[in-house]
């Protein structure tokens, strides 16, 4: 057997075992829907979370196993924020549509489009996702918070999770000083599964 022919098979032996490992101990996507989701109305919203959140706990195992540091760590983390955050503003969304529909928001915030309160909500009553989806990240925390579907330190928390996102303009990275390490993915996952918690609380799910 050529020597280039032991390579491609010691690779290809390398590259499966990585894959065995990655997967294991992850739920698989139809299982997130029906555990951690379920709570989820809107049937595309939740497959999308799962989808994403088995592609957030993929590549955290995959880092596992490549021993990811420095530079490496840096992509790998920055990625699960992104997905985490990504997960939580949706979730949200759903919920919130839930809300306004069931005649459970509170506070002022809801009625207004834009955090100065200066811009009145037009909410489309046939179906209230659709005036979410233009909404921010921020506006949807402060919306939940006002109507008690999270508690003021989750919302803390899931600013603090949308400031690190953000940091995916280069730009702002650079102004704010911000370096990625892994405590900041582990703490998004964190928050990601409070307000999971949260959520199906006050929904009573």
């Amino acid at each position: 057997m050529s020597e280039k022919k032991i390579q491609e098979q010691f690779g290809q032996v390398f590259i499966d075992a990585m894959a065995s490992f990655a997967k294991k101990d992850i739920k698989t996507t139809n299982e997130l829907e029906s555990d951690e989701f379920s709570h989820v109305q809107n049937q595309d919203i939740r497959q999308a979370l799962a989808e994403t959140l088995y592609g957030a706990r993929w590549l955290y195992k995959l880092g596992l196993a490549l021993l990811a540091t420095d530079k490496e760590q840096y992509a790998h983390v920055r990625a699960q924020i992104i997905d985490y955050a990504s997960i939580c503003e949706a979730l949200l969304a759903d919920v919130l549509a839930q809300g306004y529909s069931t005649n459970r928001l509170q506070g002022n915030q809801f009625q207004y489009f834009d955090l100065r309160c200066t811009r009145r909500m037009h909410w489309n009553n046939n179906d209230p996702l659709r005036s979410i989806n233009n909404t921010t990240f921020e506006w949807r925390i402060k919306v939940a918070e006002e109507s008690g579907i999270i508690d003021a330190q989750l919302a803390r928390s899931l600013n603090g999770m949308r400031s690190k996102r953000n940091t995916v303009h280069l730009t702002r990275k650079i102004m704010s000083g911000v370096t990625y390490w892994s405590g900041f993915a582990k703490r998004s996952h964190t928050t990601m599964f409070h307000l999971i918690f949260q959520t199906r609380s006050w929904l009573g799910t």
